[in-house]
């Protein structure tokens, strides 16, 4: 997620403008904006692979 590896982005701003918590972004997106395990295979579901 590009917004979480820019170093000036604020979690609580990202998560505000995607509509969840910062507790959902952090489940899916680490604090440098790479994909969790659990975003992989949301996304995997998304583009059916």
């Amino acid at each position: 997620m590009t917004a979480m590896g820019d170093p000036k982005a604020c979690a609580k701003e990202v998560a505000q403008k995607l509509g969840i918590s910062t507790a959902t972004l952090y489940t899916y997106v680490n604090g440098d904006g790479s994909v969790e395990e659990s975003g992989q295979r949301l996304l995997g579901n998304v583009t059916g692979k």
